[in-house]
């Protein structure tokens, strides 16, 4: 698996420097901002599968 980065960063062209605890508030997962946690997208090149995994900050 390959981190792809954060999944905030792939949901529109200005998500990279949006402000991050801002973002965590509309990732649709409820816990991000309390749980100091961050959702980082992987990507399996020979599978071309993608996975969330989360992160601890």
């Amino acid at each position: 698996m390959e981190e792809s980065g954060r999944l905030i960063d792939f949901f529109d062209d200005y998500s990279p420097y949006m402000e991050i605890d801002l973002m965590k508030m509309e990732d649709g997962y409820p816990d991000t901002n309390s749980g100091q946690k961050c959702p980082h997208l992987y990507h399996c090149p020979s599978c071309q599968k993608d996975e969330i995994i989360f992160i601890k900050e």
